[in-house]
């Protein structure tokens, strides 16, 4: 029984027949078959299947070679690629889907450009598109990435000239600290490269401190100007936060009493639309990235520094004053410093002692 498990299982030789090279890729699979690839002289694959040795054997002088295609394009390529990806046995349904959002949004950044052209100056073109897609430091790498995958491919299809594999890959923005709490300037900053409701809604999380959550699902009936508030309902329940001038001034034309939405967005997730974009925005400042969380603690910040009353500051954010503290307060040595220096420690004493 040991022998014949060996046996059944032992990788076949490769072999040629009518000048073309048949090797095995991987297997077997369930069936006894193989998967096998046949190479031209000149190393481009003809063809890829499954198949026993003996049966391939009798059938390959059937195969004929395909003529190579003529890449103009980048788009060409990728699309090329691919087509090559979805042929793979072992390729998940999930991973080519992804692989193929990856090529839609390099060939509307660099997909009309020549080949010839692959190098230094594409890779920071397509990052720059990339980025102005938000997607995120991180993403534009993954699609960078492909892109050289596919160089390489079509490089060992003999479809591309040697010269033409390496590709400088963005390093891409140090990866996002999610702990970065922003200053004042740094979120003005990523403010002005935003437009439309995506900037109107990271203002209103810039100066109320409210979850992205809540901002993002507001109803226009939630701005009471006769009134004077801002009315939030996040996962800790209803509240409301003053309407300050600056406030009052952006919402009000949108102020109709109504339960429209205050912002239309156009993608089933404005939450990750709005996370993705802070993300470009601080790599494009090339400044610290931050999130969404990080402008909610960023205003604790501010209101405690200002010297409001602990408990009104944990009201306006929606959280007793405990979890304010440990989750939102980041205390910084300048805080420290004002601390004492408020607080006139030693100054008694030391006039005492004189």
């Amino acid at each position: 029984m040991n022998s014949l498990t060996n046996n059944a299982t032992t990788r076949p030789k490769p072999f040629t027949v009518n000048g073309l090279s048949y090797g095995v890729v991987r297997g077997p699979n369930a069936a006894g078959e193989w998967y096998w690839r046949a190479r031209s002289g000149d190393g481009v694959t003809v063809w890829t299947g499954w198949a026993t040795r003996a049966a391939l054997v009798l059938s390959c002088q059937h195969i004929e070679p395909k003529a190579a295609p003529q890449l103009r394009t980048i788009e060409q390529l990728l699309d090329l690629w691919l087509d090559a990806r979805a042929n793979d046995p072992q390729l998940k349904a999930g991973s080519w889907e992804c692989y193929a959002r990856r090529v839609r949004a390099l060939s509307q950044s660099i997909g009309a450009l020549p080949v010839a052209e692959l190098g230094h100056p594409t890779m920071d073109r397509a990052r720059t598109g990339l980025a102005a897609r938000g997607i995120s430091p991180r993403g534009i790498v993954q699609h960078q990435r492909t892109l050289r995958a596919a160089v390489v491919w079509a490089t060992e299809q003999g479809l591309l000239p040697p010269t033409l594999v390496p590709i400088d890959r963005a390093t891409g923005a140090p990866k996002a600290r999610r702990d970065h709490t922003p200053t004042d300037t740094e979120a003005a900053a990523v403010i002005g490269l935003l437009d439309g409701d995506t900037r109107l809604a990271v203002t209103v999380m810039a100066v109320t401190g409210a979850r992205v959550s809540e901002v993002t699902t507001l109803r226009r009936s939630a701005i009471d100007l006769s009134g004077g508030w801002l009315h939030l309902n996040g996962k800790t329940g209803p509240r409301r936060f003053p309407l300050v001038p600056e406030l009052r001034a952006l919402l009000a034309p949108r102020a109709d009493r109504s339960e429209a939405p205050v912002f239309l967005w156009p993608v089933q997730s404005p939450n990750l639309l709005i996370h993705r974009q802070l993300l470009a925005a601080c790599s494009r400042l090339v400044q610290p990235e931050f999130t969404a969380h990080g402008l909610r603690r960023m205003v604790v910040n501010s209101l405690l520094r200002a010297g409001a009353d602990i408990k009104a500051a944990a009201e306006l954010m929606g959280h007793t004053a405990e979890v304010m503290l440990k989750h939102y307060r980041r205390v910084s040595n300048d805080d420290k410093v004002a601390g004492v220096s408020k607080a006139g420690l030693g100054v008694p004493l030391v006039a005492k002692g004189r």
